[in-house]
Parts: C-alpha cells; structure tokens; sequence
C-alpha cells in the first residue's frame, strides 16, 4: 500500500505534547511518527478547515522522516477524498464533522474516531450520540480496549431508550465499533545495557537496589492514588534482601498535590528511597526509564481508558506490576508481561454512585471532584500487591523472562505501524458497510440517560463487586488510628458533610471494629447510603478493613 486508505483531520492539540502532556497527546504525537515509518515515500492525505493546519501537518511528518507527498483536503471534502474513502479522527467523531460530510452526501465517506478518557461529560455525550443523526451506520469508533467497548455500549443503550421513551424515536444508526489498542513507538523504547547502566548512575540508583519506576501524571485523585502502594512497598521491603528504590518521574499540577506525596511517602513509607524525576525534563524522564527494573501503573481511576505507560514498559523491556483495571486487562497478561493486581469497586446496583453523577452534572462537584471520589471508593488488594512486589524485587530472572514477554509482545502487536495496519483494515471494512441500514434494538427505558451511577456504568474495570455477603474485618491500627489517615490530603480530599461526612467514616469504622459483620449487616446497622458505602470502601481502600467473600 502507496499510503493510508484514510485521511487524517489534524488538529495540532491532538498529535503534540508542546502545550499538553497527556495520554491523548502522547498517543497522537506517536500516531504520527508511526505515519511515517510504515508509509516513509507514501502519499498522505490530510483534511481539516484550514490550510495552516495542513501545513503543520506536512511539517511534522516531514520531522517523523516522512518524505512522500502530503495532500490536504478541506473541509468537506473533495472528490478525492470520497475515492479515499474514510476520515480518521483523533477522539470520537463529532456532530458537526458528520453534519459536514453528509453535505457531500451521507456516503461521500467514513468517518471513524477513537476512544480516549470516557469519564467526562464529553467523553460519554460523544459516544452515546454515535446511535443519532447525522451519524451513518458505516461510521465508527475504535474503542482502545475492551473496556472502553463496554462503556460504549451502555452508553449507546440508554441513549437509545432514552429517545424511545421519550419521543418515540423508532430509527437509530448502529456504529462499526472494533476494539484495537493505541500503540508506542517500539524501537525508541528500547533499552541497551550501556543505557541502563548510564541512567542508573546519573540518578544515583545503586548496583544492588531494584528501582520501581512510576511514569506519568503526578495526580492522586485523577491518575492512580499512591497511598496503598506505598504501604505495600514498605511492607514488601521487610521481605527483601536488597533494597527497593522507588522513582516517581512525572509531573505535579501543583506544589500542594506535590507536598501531599512527599508527606505520604515520608509517613506510609518510611523506610524506603524516593527518587522525584521532573518529567518536563525529557533528558531525566528518559533516564528514568531506562533506570528502572520494574515499571508500576497501578490505576484506580475512571478517566483512565488504556493506559500507554504499561505498554511504553512493554516494549522497554519492563516488567509490569500493574492494577487490574481498565485497558490494563487487555494489555497486561498475568505471570507473563508482568502481574494485574485485583481491584474492588461498589456493585452496579449498589447506588452507591447516584450522588456523584448527578453532583457532576448539576455543577455541585467539578470533573476532578467526581473521578476523585469514584477513585476513593475503588479498592486495590492489599496482600496481593505486597506479594508481588517482593517476587518482582527478589528474582532478577523473574523480572527478565517478564520483560523479555513483553518486549516480544509489543514489538509484534503494539508498534503503531502494526496498530496502523489495524486501522486500515477497518476503514476497509466501514466502506463495505457504507450501504447498510441501521438496525433499533429495545431495551428497558432509563431516567437519566448517559449521565448514570459510575459504579454502573464503569462496573466492567474491577476484578470484583463487593457483596451484601461478604465477611468485615477491621485491621489494627497503631495509637493514632483512623487520624493517621485522615490526615492524610492525598484520601482526606474527598471527606465533607455531604458525600462523605467524617462521622459516616468513624460509625463504620467503629461498627467493622466489633467483628462478626458482613457487609450488609454493616450497612444497614449505620444507615445503608451512598455515603456509608463510600465510607466502607474509604476504609478498605487504605487496608483499615478488609473485606472478602
């Protein structure tokens, strides 16, 4: 193939980290340079309303090593554009751009877009309006792991019976959605042993410590909270020969959230080193990675969809000691990249988040308010992290038969020009649908559509819900009991008298306390709310109680 049998829209926000350094940019930024080298001399085209985008565009693939033709389409498209067939764009489709195309006729083209954060009022408004007009059934949407296909579903569900319900909608599109991941830039990933050795002695990693990188955004409530992991290192330590050194590399939005880790480090993990890396430093970020012997996501947020950085360590040859959560299923086979640890989230008949979706939307909580409270009430296991983590910083051939995995892995089914390939087979197949009718399915009619409970509509990313059945066991505390955590900023943040009052916290902390407690009993002994089961998990969270079938 010459080039793509799709076009690109570009928008500069999408495919640069200059003014943003997010997961979406990354993947953009990359997207483009594997553009290049799997079509270098081939003919690209681009489309979008102005020719200084398409400029841009040629000037970046130019610096990627592209050297073929650069083509730009404006909007809404040319005769050659229709010949190309489809039109990629870099998040879920909007509206507008299929408002524009189908002046062009509605089978002038395909469009088709792909995931990224799901949990925003955005995010879930862009996928639940895929079903409507003007959307076509040979539209679509790559939904970035499996996860991300079943949000997308609900979501398409509920707008669906929301329309039949209430006005009588009888017809609705039904989008091509196919599940392929972002990829990475295998070859620039790559590690060589002088590179290793020169990193670890530019940041002062000893020869005998195993160093757990963390690479990312520095944001307990909107990322991955960090406080169980680092009792859980610290725990692990007691149980390890050598010592562990933890590098966090990444970036604070602020200096508060910034001294709120270092506080938690210097009370939850005492005993271990801390390297802080800059990560708008790309000379240190880089070193970071190439220091590490063990690369550590353990996510318990929403926003998350995929999650790059695992498969980032992949192809560095890293092994992963991740969450078992979101993309992360997908990405990162259990005992063989790396390890999943399993996560606890409320039931999707709990209720638990009615609150939080309505504060959301109502304005009452911000976007970093809603995900920070739906994180706070997600549960990482405590014992199984601990676990492994001393596998992983006892057995050096453990670490590389895992890296070893995951480095095949990602050159073979993550390099973008793999995951390009991928996206060309689906274009192909949306031409294909051009002429196919759109298909209604019923189902039961909801009252408040694509704004639910994030308990229902995330119930796919945790490993289990916690049940009305299972046993409670309180956990002892040293003198100063539930103060040491509450004062901690990193899980005090989300405590206030309307979501999650502090007395809420201390009643069910003091019932779990008398032993011989289930869950439901627990809950209907201290009022069964969103805010006691928000508590619950709170506690068990930070491994204050403990709950289990």
């Amino acid at each position: 193939m010459s080039g793509p049998n799709f076009a690109l829209y570009y928008a500069g926000d999408a495919y640069s980290t200059a003014a943003k350094i997010m997961g979406r940019q990354s993947a953009g930024k990359a997207l483009m340079k594997g553009v290049a080298r799997r079509w270098p001399d081939g003919e690209i085209h681009g489309f979008g309303p102005n020719r200084a985008a398409g400029k841009t565009m040629a000037q970046q693939l130019k610096r990627d090593g592209h050297e073929g033709l650069v083509r730009w389409r404006p909007v809404p498209g040319d005769a050659v554009l229709e010949q190309v067939g489809a039109v990629y764009y870099p998040a879920p489709v909007t509206q507008d751009l299929a408002h524009i195309r189908n002046t062009r006729g509605p089978t002038a083209y395909s469009l088709f877009g792909v995931t990224h954060t799901l949990s925003s009022e955005a995010g879930m408004d862009s996928l639940s309006r895929l079903v409507l007009a003007p959307f076509q059934a040979w539209d679509g949407l790559i939904c970035t792991s499996s996860v991300a296909l079943s949000v997308a579903h609900r979501l398409q569900a509920e707008m669906r019976e929301w329309q039949i319900e209430h006005v009588g909608a009888t017809r609705f599109n039904t989008p091509s959605m196919k599940i392929i991941p972002l990829g990475v830039d295998a070859p620039a990933c790559a590690r060589t042993p002088a590179q290793i050795e020169q990193a670890r002695t530019a940041l002062g990693v000893k020869a005998d410590e195993v160093a757990f990188l963390f690479a990312g955004r520095l944001i307990f409530h909107a990322k991955a909270n960090p406080a169980v992991y680092y009792r859980a290192v610290e725990a692990a330590q007691a149980h390890v020969a050598h010592p562990i050194v933890c590098i966090e590399a990444g970036v604070f939005p602020n200096d508060h959230v910034a001294d709120g880790y270092r506080r938690a480090r210097a009370d939850l993990a005492p005993s271990i080193r801390f390297i802080e890396v800059d990560g708008a430093d790309s000379v240190a970020y880089d070193r970071a990675w190439k220091a590490a012997d063990v690369f550590t996501s353990l996510s318990d947020n929403i926003q998350e969809t995929f999650g790059l950085t695992p498969v980032e360590a992949m192809a560095a040859g890293l092994p992963n000691l991740v969450s078992d959560w979101n993309g992360y299923k997908d990405t990162v086979r259990d005992g063989i990249d790396g390890f999943r640890i399993p996560t606890l989230a409320p039931g999707p008949r709990s209720g638990a988040g009615s609150d939080l979706a309505q504060r959301h939307a109502t304005g009452a909580d911000n976007y970093d308010f809603f995900i920070g409270r739906a994180s706070m009430a997600t549960v990482l296991a405590f014992e199984p992290l601990v676990e492994r983590i001393v596998e992983l910083a006892s057995d050096p051939d453990l670490r590389r038969r895992m890296g070893e995995a995951g480095r095949a892995r990602a050159v073979a089914e993550f390099d973008w020009p793999v995951i390009l390939d991928r996206y060309c087979d689906f274009a192909a197949e949306l031409g294909e649908l051009r002429r196919a009718a759109a298909t209604l399915r019923k189902r039961p009619a909801i009252p408040f559509p694509i704004r639910p409970d994030p308990f229902v509509l995330f119930q796919s990313y945790p490993t289990h819900h916690v049940g009305d059945d299972w046993k409670i066991e309180a956990v002892p505390l040293d003198d100063r009991g539930l103060d040491r955590f509450l004062g901690l900023h990193m899980a005090r943040y989300v405590i206030d008298d309307q979501v999650l009052p502090e007395a809420t916290l201390r009643a069910v902390h003091s019932e779990a306390a008398k032993g011989g407690q289930t869950v439901g009993s627990l809950l209907n002994s201290v009022g069964r709310t969103p805010a006691s089961w928000k508590a619950l998990m709170w506690l068990m969270k930070l491994d204050i109680v403990r709950a289990a079938p």
